[in-house]
């Protein structure tokens, strides 16, 4: 005996419509049921079957990202941020280490992370003593 499911709909796509299916999904970042649910509230709005209210509501609520999109977690945000402080410490105390392992090691750490503003800073003191 099947397990018979009163509100399932199985539906069966030909290439046209599965390959539009999948851009759908990548597009919008949509799980299968989402984008299925979706495109079928815009069909069923579009011929005149829902009202707007419940095709907005519908809408709204499959149109939700799988993943949803976040900014870099503040832990990461404070990390990048004493790094770069500790790169402000050592950039000020340059001149006072004659160590080139010390150098060295600040050196590393700038070319690994151009993009904080005190990396910027070392690697110009680097140039400074080549030059």
């Amino acid at each position: 005996m099947t397990n018979f499911r009163e509100h399932g709909v199985p539906i069966y796509l030909d290439r046209e419509l599965y390959v539009a299916f999948i851009k759908l999904q990548a597009d919008r970042g949509l799980g299968k049921s989402f984008a299925a649910l979706l495109s079928f509230v815009e069909g069923l709005y579009s011929l005149g079957y829902i009202s707007k209210e419940v095709y907005e509501a519908h809408k709204r609520k499959y149109s939700a990202p799988l993943l949803v999109q976040k900014t870099l977690p503040e832990a990461v945000d404070t990390q990048a941020d004493q790094l770069n402080r500790a790169m402000g410490m050592a950039a000020d105390q340059w001149s006072e280490h004659p160590s080139q392992e010390w150098r060295q090691k600040w050196l590393n750490t700038a070319r690994q992370h151009p993009e904080l503003s005190n990396a910027k800073l070392i690697l110009a003191l680097e140039q400074e003593v080549k030059g």
